[in-house]
């Protein structure tokens, strides 16, 4: 795959997962971010601060914690190890695909007034987390970016997910970094999760191929699930059931998973 293509890919990507940051940046983040220079498009809010991904969970060490302050507990206090863990693996995807980007964990800090971008808006920050996979077919495209952005409760997700879902249907014509250009389309995805969205993304440049994107944002309790999932315009569209594999996927997982344990993701 060319430099050109990649870039276009990872541009796009940034975007679709720029709606997890903590202070957020532009769209640029991980789990399609359009911020990965070596080409995976997403939305998601842009990384803050970031944390090495821990091997293992600290049994030994106490940490105090403060006094509980706000009227919703905090659902967020898997380690960032625990979340990356629970993302789909490769049996999840088509054989012939790698992992790329390997799996990562961001933590997030917003601060009162931060934004990041998402299509054409500037949004509230208010994750603290994001855990990321991608795969992708070896010849690049088809491929897909994963993502789970953590907030501290069910309700500040399902705020954000109200966020994105507006921005999408409401935005015309927008521009992803310099010179491409970007717009959603509805499309249809079944009743999964708590609450859920999808969009489709379709970009194209002077200088870069062009790509169709679906865009599938599915809240599970205080995460957001998201999937990125990118083909070259002309050529057969992403794969539903691939798609719809991916998100029944993590929503098990973080369903069944143990109850949260550990620090706070923060």
């Amino acid at each position: 795959m060319t430099r050109r293509l990649l870039t276009l890919i990872a541009l796009a990507l940034a975007l679709l997962s720029a709606a997890c940051a903590g202070n957020d940046a532009p769209d640029t983040s991980l789990s399609p971010t359009v911020v990965a220079a070596d080409a995976t498009v997403s939305l998601t809010e842009p990384p803050v601060v970031a944390s090495p991904l821990p091997l293992a969970t600290p049994t030994a060490q106490a940490v105090a914690s403060p006094p509980p302050t706000a009227t919703l507990p905090l659902l967020a206090t898997r380690v960032g190890s625990d979340y990356v863990l629970l993302l789909p693996r490769e049996d999840t995807v088509p054989a012939g695909w790698a992992i790329n980007p390997p799996p990562d964990f961001q933590t997030r800090a917003p601060q009162p007034g931060d934004t990041y971008r998402f299509a054409c808006r500037d949004l509230p920050a208010r994750s603290i987390g994001i855990a990321t996979v991608g795969y992708r077919h070896l010849d690049g495209l088809p491929s897909v970016t994963i993502e789970y952005v953590i907030y501290p409760a069910a309700a500040d997700a399902d705020t954000a997910l109200a966020d994105m879902r507006a921005a999408a249907e409401s935005c015309g014509p927008f521009t992803i970094g310099a010179g491409t250009d970007a717009t959603f389309a509805p499309l249809d995805f079944p009743a999964l999760g708590d609450d859920r969205f999808a969009a489709a993304l379709s970009t194209s440049g002077d200088e870069t191929n062009d790509l169709l994107i679906h865009v599938v944002k599915v809240r599970q309790s205080h995460v957001v699930i998201g999937i990125s999932h990118s083909a070259r315009a002309d050529d057969a569209p992403p794969d539903a059931a691939l798609t719809q594999a991916l998100v029944e996927r993590a929503i098990q997982n973080l369903r069944d998973a143990p109850s949260p344990t550990g620090p706070r993701a923060n």
